[in-house]
């Protein structure tokens, strides 16, 4: 085709389409951004944004019943109104909306146009099966929905997903979450310290399968102490719909190999995600797709090489940053011609459990099966004095590093883990020493004294020896000792 009506079409108003749309428009790209509805993706939606509005107010509940625990009168508060909570969380995307909406991009010069849109060539794309665009360059940003595993008799008994999981009438008296990720575990703490009794299911052995065993097992700790019943190892037979209201059995297989069935009210299905690809015409466009994902290199290239996947849509790291990075690339590679690919090697990401679970760079896991010579800095949690005044004392941090003493990943469990990973973020990404985490003045107290606690812990025994007390007292002829 000679003559395209745009520059560049973006398909998907989540993180990466937003970025990338914005950014190609703001250089003087005619730029198309499509979207099914809205804009905003599955993140404002009804993921990130709502889920964690939804946690602090189960948070702020549970805090009003834990009065004691800190020196003041106990309370029992009211039972929730799930109405409430929901015109809340209602109420904060429609206030971050504001920045995702159309107009906006308008105004940074995007044409947005909402539909369904499907491929008829590899350059031209139709809206709502009528009018049609086309671009030298396209971007595929449509994001991932849940992903549900058909279990026997699952389809007639009914399941929600984080679809449903923010707009439910009332809180369900026993729910069981299938799925012991971090979105399954974010949502049953929350349900539990609203009033649900909460049962989590999965084959797995460990909450958080991709996480360290020790780091879980901090968080799955807190779970059960929240009266959760973790059911892990757990294979699920079949599901049946009781005869009257929502109730519904799970037969299933513990892991000790005893049957068990377990009734509840409602289900929440959070074992994953799936490329959101169908009914895009890909096939006409000449775009591979593998188990439901767009396949990229590392240059967010798809089969089709002017054809880019950012986001979930390429099944690499589903998280909004990690979208918005690529989306940046796109840029860099469309509206700049610049090149550059993508690195995943650091990607950080938080599980905002509480205690909330961070990552950035190698865990031992991950180093294991990469072959990585490391060694380990562990520090407790509750060794700064700040944890020990908020009350928040469980957990840990996890450095690694390299044989020559440079970060190669840390991993913090504990009172807000995901704030406190951004040194570890520069550490890691630039190589620097374990020294460098220890050389700036923390103030005092916080939270991120403990960076330079687990290092001088790591650092002390190099430098407070005998052969270095030695080396001075020949020096300098310091005559005391470490014992006087």
């Amino acid at each position: 085709m000679a003559k395209y009506s745009h520059d560049v079409i973006i398909v998907g108003g989540g993180s990466g389409g937003l970025t990338a749309a914005v950014g190609c428009a703001q250089l003087g790209l005619k730029t198309a951004l499509i979207d099914r509805e809205r804009l905003g993706g599955d993140c404002l939606h009804y993921g990130c944004v709502p889920s964690k509005t939804l946690l602090k107010s189960a948070s702020v509940y549970a805090q009003m019943r834990d009065g004691a625990r800190f020196g003041l009168p106990p309370g029992e508060p009211g039972p929730v109104e799930m109405a409430a909570i929901n015109a809340r969380i209602a109420s904060v995307i429609a206030e971050i909306e504001k920045h995702d909406s159309p107009e906006r991009f308008e105004s940074l010069g995007a044409e947005v146009l909402l539909g369904h849109a499907e491929f008829v060539s590899p350059h031209e794309i139709r809206l709502n099966g009528e009018r049609t665009v086309s671009a030298k360059s396209i971007v595929l940003a449509t994001g991932s929905s849940p992903r549900a595993i058909p279990f026997p008799g699952i389809d007639e008994a009914g399941y929600i997903t984080n679809l449903d999981a923010f707009s439910l009438p009332e809180l369900p008296r026993r729910i069981a979450t299938i799925g012991a990720g971090p979105i399954g575990i974010e949502l049953s703490q929350a349900y539990r310290r609203l009033g649900a009794q909460v049962t989590i299911l999965d084959i797995a052995g460990q909450v958080l399968p991709r996480e360290d065993a020790n780091m879980a097992e901090v968080v799955a700790n807190r779970l059960k102490a929240d009266g959760i019943a973790l059911r892990l190892g757990a294979k699920i037979e079949r599901v049946e719909k009781g005869p009257a209201g929502n109730a519904r059995t799970i037969h299933l297989t513990r892991a000790d190999g005893r049957a068990e069935s377990l009734e509840v009210d409602e289900i929440l299905m959070a074992v994953g995600r799936q490329g959101n690809t169908a009914g895009l015409g890909l096939e006409k466009a000449g775009v591979e797709v593998e188990k439901s994902f767009v396949t990229t290199d590392s240059k967010l290239r798809s089969s089709q090489k002017h054809i880019l996947a950012v986001g979930d849509v390429n099944g690499k790291y589903l998280f909004t940053h990690v979208a918005g990075a690529e989306g940046s690339l796109a840029v860099r590679r469309l509206a700049l011609h610049a090149g550059g690919s993508m690195s995943y090697t650091n990607v950080p990401w938080v599980t905002y459990t509480d205690p909330e679970l961070a990552s950035v760079g190698y865990s031992e896991t991950s180093a294991k099966e990469a072959g990585v010579d490391y060694r380990t800095i562990v520090q407790p949690f509750g060794s700064t004095d700040r944890a020990q005044a908020e009350g928040e004392t469980e957990g840990l941090m996890k450095i690694l590093l390299d044989r020559k003493d440079r970060v190669i990943g840390t991993q913090i469990v504990g009172y807000h883990a995901g704030e406190l990973l951004a040194p570890s973020l520069y550490a890691v990404g630039k190589r620097w020493k374990a020294s460098a985490l220890m050389s700036p003045i923390y103030p005092y107290p916080t939270l991120a004294e403990l960076h330079k606690k687990a290092v001088s812990g790591y650092m002390g025994p190099r430098l407070f020896n005998d052969r270095v007390r030695g080396i001075l007292r020949f020096l300098f002829r310091y005559r005391g000792t470490a014992g006087n």
